[in-house]
Parts: C-alpha cells; sequence; structure tokens
C-alpha cells in the first residue's frame, strides 16, 4: 500500500513538473509574442465625416444700363432670409453679370452675403466689371470661361464740375501725379542746368543766376498748375483709395486667408494696388488668363458643374430685362430647386414629343376639311385621320403612350375644329390642363412651362421631323433654362 502511495506521488510530482514546463514555454511564447505587438491595439483611422453643406445659387443679374445701387441691400437681404441653414452648413455661388456700379453698396452685399455662409464662389458667366469686379474679390475662388471678363477697379465717380458726367478717379488725380513726379525728379535739375548756362553767358554770382533760374521754372509750371483743382485731386484720391482699401479687405480676409501672414500682406497688397492702379483704361478687360496673373484664384469654367447652364441662364435674364420693365434681378435659389427643374426635362420632353405628334395632325386634317362646315363630317374626319396617324405608329411603341397620343391629339383637334380655337390658343391650353393634371407645379409656373412648350412644339414642328422614339433633348433643354430665367427675372416660386 505504501509503495502504491509513493508511485502515485512520484507521478503527480513528474506531471506537475510536466505542467510546470508547459506554462512556462506557454509564458515565453506570449512574451515572445507581446515583444512583437504593439503596446496598444492598433485602431483603423476613422473616415473624415461629411460635413453638412447645403448649396444655394445666389443670382446677380443687371440689365446694360441697370448699376448696382444701394436700394439692391434689401433685395439682397429679402433674398437671403429664404436660407434655412445656419452659416456653417451653406455653400453659396454668387452668379454675377453687370457692368458695374457704386462700389459702396457692391462691398456691403458682398459682406452680408460673407455672413450667411461658410464657403462662396463667384461665377462669371459672361462680365462683371467694376464694382461687379470687387463683388468677385470676397469670394474664396473665381469661375471664369474663356468669355468671361472681370475689370479694373479705378473707381468711377460723378464729375464735380460737370453735371451727369462720370470719369475714372484716375483720371482726375494722374495729371497731378504725373506733375508731381516732374517736378520731384526733373525742375531742380533743369532748373540748375539754366543758371549754368545764365553764369556762362554774363557774370551775376551763382546766387542771382539760381533765383532767376527757379523763377523762370516756376513761371513755366504755373499756368498748368492752375489747371489742377486740389478738391478734385483729393476727390479722386480717396476714391481711388477707397476702392483700393475694400479689394485689400476682401483679398486678407478671404481669398488669401490660407496663405501665411507675410505672404498673405503681401499678395492682398499688390493685387489690389494692380487692380486699382495698373491699367490704362475702366473697360479694359481682364480675362482668366489675366486674373491668374494677378494671383486670383480662378477656376475653369469647364471643371464647374453648372457653368454651361448658368451661361444659357444669365444670357436668357438679360434678354427678358432688355424687353421688360425690370433692369436687374437679384435671386437666389436652392440646388435642389434646381435639380428639380433640370430632372423634369424628361418629363417635359415627353410632353412636348406628345404634343408635338398632336400638332403634327393639324395640318392633314385642315386639308381635308377644306371648305368643310358639317360637324359631324368634321368629327368623323378628324377621327380618320387620327386613327391613320396611330396605325402608323412603329411596333414598338408601348400601347399606353399610343393612348395617350390618341387622347391628347382628339382633344386638341376637337377645340380647334369644333370650337374654332386658334391652333396656337388650343395647344396651349392642351398643354396647361396635361401640366395641371400632374399636380406638379403651382399654377402661375405651369402658365410659363405651357408657354415655352407652345414654343418648342411649333419649333419642331417648322425645322425638324424626330422619330417616335426620341426627345429632342437640345430644343427641351433650351426650353427648360428659357422657363427658369423667366422664374428668375419675375421672383415667381417653384
Amino acid at each position: 500500500m505504501e509503495k502504491k502511495e509513493q508511485r502515485e506521488d512520484s507521478k503527480n510530482k513528474e506531471t506537475k513538473k510536466e505542467d510546470s514546463k508547459k506554462e512556462e514555454n506557454i509564458k515565453g511564447e506570449e512574451e515572445s509574442t507581446a515583444s512583437t505587438l504593439p503596446t496598444k491595439s492598433p485602431v483603423p483611422p476613422e473616415s473624415p465625416k461629411k460635413e453638412k453643406e447645403a448649396r444655394y445659387l445666389l443670382f446677380f443679374v443687371y440689365g446694360e444700363t441697370a448699376p448696382i445701387d444701394r436700394a439692391d441691400i434689401f433685395d439682397l437681404i429679402d433674398q437671403l432670409n429664404k436660407i434655412p441653414t445656419p452659416p456653417e452648413e451653406t455653400r453659396i455661388d454668387m452668379i454675377i453679370l453687370s457692368g458695374g456700379g457704386y462700389p459702396h453698396p457692391a462691398y456691403q452685399m458682398v459682406n452680408i452675403v460673407r455672413s450667411r455662409c461658410k464657403k462662396l464662389k463667384a461665377i462669371v458667366p459672361l462680365y462683371a466689371k467694376s464694382a461687379a469686379t470687387l463683388m468677385t474679390l470676397g469670394a474664396d475662388e473665381i469661375i471664369m470661361g474663356a468669355q468671361s471678363e472681370l475689370g479694373p477697379l479705378d473707381m468711377q465717380m460723378q464729375h464735380p464740375l460737370i453735371e451727369n458726367l462720370h470719369i475714372s478717379a484716375l483720371e482726375g488725380y494722374y495729371p497731378f501725379l504725373q506733375l508731381y513726379s516732374k517736378v520731384s525728379t526733373e525742375f531742380f535739375p533743369i532748373a540748375l542746368q539754366l543758371a549754368d548756362q545764365i553764369i556762362q553767358r554774363t557774370a551775376i554770382k551763382r546766387e542771382d543766376a539760381v533765383d532767376i533760374a527757379i523763377n523762370t521754372a516756376i513761371n513755366y509750371i504755373t499756368p498748368i498748375v492752375s489747371q489742377i483743382n486740389p478738391t478734385i485731386v483729393n476727390m479722386c484720391y480717396r476714391a481711388l483709395a477707397t476702392g483700393e482699401a475694400y479689394a485689400y479687405n476682401f483679398l486678407y480676409r478671404y481669398m488669401f486667408r490660407d496663405k501665411p501672414e507675410n505672404e498673405k500682406l503681401l499678395l492682398a497688397t499688390q493685387t489690389a494696388h494692380t487692380l486699382v492702379w495698373g491699367f490704362q483704361n475702366h473697360g479694359q478687360v481682364i480675362t482668366r488668363d489675366d486674373a491668374k496673373l494677378l494671383n486670383l484664384y480662378i477656376g475653369f469654367g469647364e471643371n464647374y458643374d453648372l457653368f454651361d447652364i448658368m451661361y444659357v441662364i444669365t444670357k436668357e435674364m438679360l434678354q427678358i430685362l432688355s424687353t421688360s420693365k425690370q433692369t436687374k434681378a437679384i435671386r437666389i435659389i436652392s440646388m435642389n430647386q434646381l435639380q428639380s427643374l433640370l430632372n423634369i426635362d424628361s418629363y417635359l420632353g415627353y410632353i412636348t414629343f406628345i404634343m408635338y405628334k398632336a400638332y403634327s395632325l393639324v395640318t392633314p386634317v385642315k386639308e381635308q376639311l377644306e371648305n368643310v362646315t358639317d360637324q359631324k363630317k368634321i368629327s368623323l374626319t378628324i377621327r380618320q385621320v387620327l386613327g391613320q396617324s396611330l396605325a402608323s405608329l412603329p411596333p414598338k411603341v408601348p400601347e399606353n403612350e399610343k393612348k395617350d397620343i390618341a387622347q391628347v391629339s382628339l382633344e386638341l383637334l376637337e377645340l380647334i375644329f369644333l370650337r374654332n380655337f386658334k391652333d396656337e390658343n388650343a395647344l396651349y391650353r392642351v398643354i396647361f390642363n396635361r401640366i395641371r393634371k400632374e399636380r406638379a407645379f403651382s399654377k402661375k409656373v405651369s402658365e410659363v412651362i405651357a408657354g415655352r412648350i407652345v414654343e418648342a412644339v411649333k419649333e419642331l414642328n417648322d425645322t425638324i421631323e424626330i422619330e417616335i422614339d426620341r426627345t429632342p433633348p437640345e430644343v427641351v433643354n433650351k426650353y427648360i433654362l428659357q422657363i427658369l430665367a423667366f422664374l428668375l427675372v419675375y421672383n415667381i416660386k417653384f
């Protein structure tokens, strides 16, 4: 019994030794592994959170003779009050088409816009001159196309002596500047040369010769100096200094704000000074390449998602302004509003298409109904022509589309031939009713859209033949942008 217990004790001791060795091996492996692992478990880098950003399009479109003025500030505030998002979540694309105006309201309007957004881009589809150029400097970036132009900032001012005459402040200040330069660099050397000539030809003292030479020079320049009005010179200088200060403030605060302090200060100073003093003519064209040489942050329109659309819209708005009582339009729309209108091109294209197919039946019906007055015969002829037209449609046209064309065509033809509507009036009524049936737009917007589709249908009918299964996108897109331009000019909610 004792031997058995001794064997078991010996066995237990060996087992414990083996277990101890195993634990040591495991511990050694753990320590070896631990030495190769980081002290902290690696955490995958967080993907940057996408900032919330509501994008708005702010239009400043001025007619040919309409200036930027202080009354525009009220219109701007009314438009900006439509923005529901906080400034830190707001981006504004400021589309400017203007020949210029007064610098003070231009400066103030951009300050107001900046207070309502975190990001600001200036879009110049055609031209932004003078005070409008100043407005673009308050943006983070200026988007320009090959046709876009900015202008110098030599401030325009009312001539202090001549009524209804505006001049560049440089015109009033340069004569003084040039005369001062001549006097400071050439007056005394010329006077001394004259004194030497007097001494060579006479026996008078040098002191007397210098007095005579200086008095002679003074008598020569006095009539010139007398023509320079110090009040005008001061007014012009202050106007130029104001323009330079405004430009500097915008560039320093916004466009160059990410630069190191010394570089920011230098760039803002040089660029502002050149824009005011560095051009010979107020109407001089500054292209996008010229603007880049001035160190302005210029983005090319080819890389901006809406540049071509903004070009067409502002061009259309300018045309509408030229034929209306309004002279300018300051309007804001959200990107969502723009997308909602642009996204209906397939819907408007479909309406345009079926109206075109219906309208194309008017001529053959007229030919068959010449001198016919019997209403039963008119009704029968309409249905015969409509039936022939539907039968000629390709088999691939869906039945619901054929039915749609039949309903629209019948309504249009009956309005014209049974109720004696004029072609255009009947077409407008059918289109308007169809749009209102969808309840997609207000009555006012539906009226605008219906009028534009009438024009599109007539253009298609007069110029080209389209296939049954192909929407004419170039025509439809053009009229959609015309619709938007009209809504913007007349401030119609959509």
